[in-house]
Formats: C-alpha cells, structure tokens, sequence
C-alpha cells in the first residue's frame, strides 16, 4: 500500500535544469569541456561533490572548482534575468491530490538545505511536504540509495510503501538500488532504451501523474 511519494527537487518540482544546462554549456564552451546532453547524465542528479569528482578526473581538482564556481554564478545570473525559478507543470495540482489521497510526501534532493529551503518556499510549496532530505545531510549521493532509504526513515514508512518521482538517470538508478517504485517524469535529460528499464512507470508530466498513484 503506497503511503510516501518521494520527490526530486532540481527537474520535477523546479524548472531548474534548463537554466543549469545553459549554465553548463557555458562554462563548457570556456573551458572546452566538450559537454552534451549525454555526458551531462554522468552529473546531473548528483551532489556537488560527484560532480568535482567527476569534472576533477578530467582537469584536474583546482580548475574543476574554478568551473564549478563559474557555472554557479552563471546560473544565478539567469536565473535573475527571468525573475526567479519557476515551478514545473503540474506541481501544485500534483501536491493538493496528495494530500487529498491522505499520503506523505517528502522532498530527497542533493542541493543544499540553504538553497532548498529558500526555493521551495519562494516558489510557494514548502508548506506542502512533511520532510526534508537535504543532499549536505547524507554521505552518499545518487546513485547511491542513501537519501532515498533516509527518506523513507524520516517519514517511518518502508520501502515498497513508497514511490520515487525523478528526471534523471542517477536519481532513478539510486531508486531502484533502494527498492522503491520509480515514476520518471523526463526532463531535459531523455533516457535511453536501457535507462527506461528503470522506470516502473513513465510520464511527460506531472499533471498525468495525478489520478495514477
């Protein structure tokens, strides 16, 4: 019986994956990092912390700080420029059939709790969840179970009581290693015919998602 419907933040509730990417094309372009849409997959979803990991493999640990912090005040900088970030298609509607349904729901994300909290209440929804799993109170990251497994903990649901709704690969793959139900709402990330085997169901927004939990 489901009790806990997990969410992603950057990507399913936030319109903030766009804005990362031109962030990431950018620095890309600078740097000549020679990143696309396929290799963004290896560090979308993730924490900071893979992704110095994973940037530092191919330049070295002091430039990949450097992009990182470039890319960061780019995304700020567009972020300005449209006047905040903006809420996915169909969160709100989402989150009030949640509540209706009398279910939890929690957000698991790997961005910080400072810029958590602070998007998730400009953007109007904080109020809607009853936790939090912040990516600077875990140790592992996605792909790793951890924040989802914590998630579950936080709320004193099982596993096979929740289900997961994710846009990227990483955070997918983290679902299916904790054994929870996966619904992949995609994003600016498409997956592939293997990444679909991930999915236990797909959707092209969370508008559809109302009505099928």
């Amino acid at each position: 019986m489901l009790k806990l419907v997990i969410f992603d933040m950057d990507g399913v509730i936030l319109d903030s994956e766009r804005v990362a990417n031109l962030a990431w094309f950018q620095v890309s372009e600078k740097y000549d990092l020679g990143l696309d849409i396929e290799k963004l997959k290896e560090i979308k979803g993730g924490t900071a912390v893979r992704t110095l990991e994973v940037l530092s493999k191919q330049v070295g640990k002091t430039l990949a700080e450097k992009i990182m912090e470039e890319k960061k005040e780019i995304q700020m900088s567009i972020i300005k420029k449209e006047n905040g970030i903006k809420l996915k298609e169909g969160v709100v509607e989402l989150l009030k059939y949640i509540k209706e349904k009398g279910l939890k729901c929690i957000v698991a994300t790997s961005t910080t709790k400072e810029r958590a909290e602070k998007q998730l209440k400009e953007t109007g929804v904080y109020g809607y969840f009853d936790n939090l799993v912040y990516g600077d109170e875990i140790k592992n990251g996605k792909p790793d179970p951890e924040i989802f497994l914590k998630a579950c903990e936080k709320i004193g649901v099982s596993p096979i009581e929740a289900v997961v709704i994710e846009d990227s690969v990483l955070g997918a793959t983290a679902a299916n290693r904790a054994g929870i139900k996966c619904f992949v709402v995609e994003d600016t990330m498409k997956f592939s015919v293997e990444e679909n085997r991930l999915a236990t169901r797909k959707y092209t927004s969370l508008l559809e998602v109302v009505g099928n939990l």
